[in-house]
């Protein structure tokens, strides 16, 4: 199973879970159950790791070998890396995953762009929520990630 299904299942089963919570949020997170995406792997210190062997096939086709698996901070995924194309995608869940990066258009902070797959299709549903985050929302401890590969296009 991928990490990214076990993300997604990790999720709903908190969802599940808070449905029944009747304590304040910050009981029920006390009480074991995830409160938001992200608020949990906000408190423990970011961790990346280069998996090698993941395969991915993008929208287009394309196939990719090896990621990077990373905390992330929710947000919007974009068909193309500028802060104003269009939104593909969201990503919900931490960690993601990332095949490559990119240079694009400044975003506040970089320039550089992560290409995935987010978790929900928000437009151009062909596109699978294939698309990129910005650099800053990728809680890495520096941007390229080491030995990720760039993206083969530009």
């Amino acid at each position: 199973m991928s990490d990214r299904a076990a993300v997604r299942r990790r999720g709903r089963r908190a969802a599940r879970l808070l449905r029944g919570c009747v304590l304040p949020g910050a009981l029920c997170a006390l009480a074991g159950v995830l409160t938001a995406p992200g608020q949990a792997a906000a408190a423990q210190a970011a961790e990346c790791r280069l998996r090698p062997a993941e395969q991915h096939v993008d929208w287009t086709g394309r196939r990719f070998t090896g990621d990077l698996l990373c905390e992330v901070e929710p947000g919007h995924i974009r068909l193309q890396s500028r802060s104003t194309s269009t939104v593909s995608g969201e990503m919900l869940f931490t960690p993601a995953w990332f095949v490559c990066w990119k240079q694009g258009s400044t975003y506040p902070g970089t320039d550089l762009w992560y290409y995935t797959q987010g978790d929900q299709v928000v437009t151009t549903p062909a596109a699978k929520a294939w698309g990129y985050v910005p650099a800053t929302s990728v809680k890495a401890p520096e941007h390229p990630f080491p030995n990720l590969a760039k993206c083969p296009w530009t």
